[in-house]
């Protein structure tokens, strides 16, 4: 549990150090890098989202990797910007389909983390009601059991 919070902690490290040294203000255009990087941004809180969610800690260590894996291609695409548009823009590309891809493992994860947490809930909500039940009709109807225990041993007293 641990590990995972240090590892999204150290993802939004790295996103956070690279969206501040790499912001260029003069462009009103979007660059595929900036789309590229609120794309892993959105990633990283969903992600964050199906680990609150309860997500297993496999499944969110393998989209914590899937983003560092896209991190490290925008990385690329930023080291490439100013020598190599083309690379730099397919670099941006790679880390916009995985982090995308990420996105939607991530919903999936969490989607069904939040239905086995319904379904646990709706287990023991319902142990609880079919206990409360049989503990109440048990209170309600023990005279007729001391009834019935009376006449079973009546019954064997006259057979022997």
């Amino acid at each position: 549990m641990r590990f995972r919070h240090l590892a999204l902690l150290g993802i939004l490290f790295i996103l956070l150090s690279s969206l501040s040294g790499t912001t260029d203000k003069a462009s009103a255009q979007s660059t595929p890098v900036d789309i590229a990087q609120n794309k892993i941004v959105q990633a990283f809180q969903i992600v964050q989202q199906a680990d609150l969610d309860g997500a297993s800690a496999a499944a969110v260590s393998q989209l914590a990797s899937s983003l560092n894996l896209a991190l490290s291609f925008e990385q690329s695409a930023i080291e490439l910007l100013p020598t190599n548009k083309t690379g730099s823009g397919i670099y941006a590309s790679l880390s916009l389909n995985l982090s995308t891809t990420t996105s939607v493992e991530a919903l999936s994860v969490a989607s069904a983390a939040r239905t086995q947490t319904l379904l646990s809930r709706l287990g023991v909500y319902s142990l609880a009601l079919a206990t409360g039940l049989g503990s109440t009709l048990l209170v309600i109807e023990l005279h007729r059991v001391k009834s019935f225990v009376r006449k079973i041993r009546l019954r064997r007293l006259r057979l022997e």
